[in-house]
């Protein structure tokens, strides 16, 4: 069967004909499904693939937003801070934070506005954050970067973007306090999740007397939580209880913490993850909140791995920021009669059929296909199990 592709099918279809290699061993048997698990089998055959797929998404990745040492910076001084409240919570310490520790957090927050404040065209992606394996000071400095270019994008002043980031810096700082919980590798009682609803109040006990935080940072601190619809924590506020910039940090919160791996979960895709957010924006967060963030992130940054509704698979080769859900993508054409990979750019937006409805991870690939759409296939989730999956952020 000569040049048999895969994507002449698409997945679920059936092969007609028994497919053989070259040397005349046999493929794919006739009557076989189009699967992942047939993707995966290609693979094995020819290490090549692997080859062919990590280089085509390396060439296409995006510069970084802010730089690994920038982030790395970032990070170790986060930790600082929470190693230092860790230690003074289990010795009986004074649990506030020496004024060192804020100084050192400032100016993380001046390094990251002297990259994000100054351009008009940078766009936000999830990063795996190098050497550090704690979820809770990656996702501080997530959040913190995602703020700044949300309150930029909304129109706030440098001073109050710069008070807004502290106050994302910090916003968890109150986790010191239940860091067990926080480490724990499976998900937690019920009791343990009051106790861990209370990681607000604790933080604000922590910060409430330094003169030097403004009072925005305290506030961020103790109210990062709460929602519209007054199903929020620790207090239950509504609507305009909760000032403008703490609504701003807690959709960055919600939105990070979705996007982000976890010890006992993985993360979520982020079409996903702002499909939630959207309609979480009916009552439960800023509508206005939710729409500016989501013109600062890219939701299929280049060299994204996507699976197309067809059954193709391909790696995302121009973010269009106007058109976000619509980019160019390189489609992947695994060639099973010659053992290869062919690869064909589609403008999403002159294929209207042609929609995104998973994301996958190109290094992956040489571990094992099957596993990596596996632990993504978000898109098959129930609203019921979203529903879940988002309701463990805490």
């Amino acid at each position: 069967m000569d040049d048999y592709t895969l994507h002449d099918l698409g997945l679920g279809e059936t092969i007609t004909d028994s497919v053989y290699n070259d040397e005349g061993h046999l493929l794919i048997s006739k009557g076989a499904i189009i699967s992942y698990e047939l993707l995966s089998k290609l693979k094995k055959h020819n290490g090549n693939y692997f080859r062919t797929l990590d280089q085509l998404s390396q060439s296409l990745k995006p510069n970084d937003l802010v730089s690994k040492e920038n982030i790395k910076t970032s990070i170790e001084a986060v930790q600082i801070v929470f190693v230092d409240m860790i230690h003074n919570e289990k010795t009986g310490l004074n649990p506030a934070i020496p004024n060192e520790h804020i100084d050192l957090v400032v100016n993380v927050v001046e390094s990251l506005m002297a990259t994000l404040y100054t351009s008009e065209k940078l766009l936000y992606t999830v990063t795996e954050l190098m050497d550090s394996d704690d979820y809770t000071y990656r996702h501080s400095v997530n959040v913190a970067i995602l703020s700044i270019l949300t309150a930029k994008s909304m129109h706030y002043n440098e001073k109050e973007i710069k008070d807004i980031a502290l106050g994302a810096l910090l916003h968890d700082i109150g986790k010191a306090k239940v860091v067990n919980l926080v480490r724990k590798p499976a998900e937690l009682t019920e009791f343990e999740k009051k106790e861990m609803k209370m990681h607000p109040e604790y933080g604000y006990q922590m910060v409430k007397d330094i003169e030097t935080l403004p009072y925005s940072v305290k506030q961020i601190i103790r109210y990062h939580h709460e929602k519209m619809d007054g199903t929020g924590y620790p207090f239950g506020l509504v609507g305009m209880e909760i000032p403008l910039y703490i609504r701003l940090i807690t959709v960055c919160d919600m939105y990070d913490a979705m996007t982000s791996n976890r010890t006992y979960r993985k993360k979520m895709p982020i079409h996903t993850a702002l499909e939630i957010l959207m309609k979480d924006a009916v009552y439960k967060i800023d509508p206005e909140v939710y729409r500016q963030m989501t013109s600062t992130i890219c939701i299929f940054p280049n060299g994204q791995g996507v699976l197309l509704s067809d059954g193709r698979i391909g790696i995302v080769s121009l973010y269009r920021h106007q058109n976000p859900t619509r980019p160019n993508v390189q489609i992947i054409d695994f060639n099973v009669k010659k053992g290869s990979i062919d690869v064909q750019e589609v403008d999403l937006t002159k294929h209207f059929t042609l929609f995104i409805i998973d994301t996958w991870n190109p290094s992956d690939f040489a571990k094992d296909f099957r596993a990596t759409i596996d632990q993504n296939a978000f898109y098959q989730m129930t609203a019921e199990e979203k529903e879940k999956y988002a309701s463990s952020i805490l």
